[in-house]
């Protein structure tokens, strides 16, 4: 599984001012690739194992980059009022505990400001057993790797 796109998410809000922050997308796909390439390096070393690298990343910023078109309205927002990360444990990242949530969590691509909503990891899910895109899945879907 992949880094998913770092600097789209809720938690860099402030500092991204509506617009994904291109050094920390940019390192996750630095890691993404070396992660990815690891693939084809452990099947050498263990030729009997198999592995699926999941693009998480790609199939997230797809999301973020149209979300109408996937079922989403709110591709910036978390779905949960965050602790502040100028509060004593706030890092912007976790719920307010009795904090206000989304009235449709399947509306929002995020639920905090860091994680996906249980919409996206369904199609993140879907994807990684189903895609035949190399971009999604590498070398092959989940469902294929379970017919080996």
């Amino acid at each position: 599984m992949s880094v998913n796109p770092l600097g789209c998410v809720p938690m860099v809000n402030a500092l991204r001012k509506g617009r994904c922050i291109k050094a920390l997308n940019q390192a996750a796909t630095l890691f993404n690739d070396g992660l990815k390439s690891l693939i084809d390096v452990a099947k050498a070393d263990m030729p009997t194992s198999n592995l699926v690298f999941v693009n998480s990343y790609k199939i997230i910023r797809d999301i973020i980059k149209n979300p109408a078109s996937k079922g989403f309205k709110d591709a910036n927002s978390a779905c949960c009022e965050l602790v502040p990360s100028n509060q004593l444990r706030g890092s912007g990242v976790l719920c307010k505990k009795g904090g206000k949530t989304c009235g449709d969590r399947n509306a929002n691509v995020f639920f905090d400001g860091l994680h996906p909503t249980e919409a996206v990891n369904i199609q993140i899910a879907t994807k990684a057993f189903t895609s035949y895109l190399q971009t999604e899945v590498y070398p092959v879907n989940v469902n294929q790797l379970a017919k080996l």
